[in-house]
């Protein structure tokens, strides 16, 4: 699956079908990526699409060498099932909104 990191609309992007899936980030403290928002389009739902896209987003984002928010429920779930991929979470003046329960 190609992802394009589309910077002047900050998202990452693949298409697939249905349409574009997409993950929707701002930039946060440090320059680090609030990954806030993942969509799939009904159509391409439950092939692990938004899994393989957030690797790839957390590959290119690890590459910048910089870390990343989570608030999206999608991502922050993600993080919960991956606990060994934590490192790349930012831990900076309790910005991190990422690890709070529910």
């Amino acid at each position: 699956m190609d992802v394009i990191h589309d910077t002047a609309n900050k998202k990452f992007i693949t298409m697939v079908e249905g349409g574009e899936a997409h993950i929707l980030y701002r930039r946060g403290p440090q320059n680090s990526y609030e990954l806030y928002s993942t969509l799939v389009p009904p159509e391409a739902r439950g092939k692990n699409i938004a899994d393989q896209m957030l690797r790839a987003a957390l590959k290119q984002i690890a590459e910048e060498n910089v870390q990343v928010i989570a608030t999206c429920p999608y991502v922050v779930a993600w993080f919960r099932k991956h606990p060994e991929e934590k490192g790349i979470l930012y831990r900076g003046d309790n910005a991190n909104l990422k690890d709070r329960k529910s």
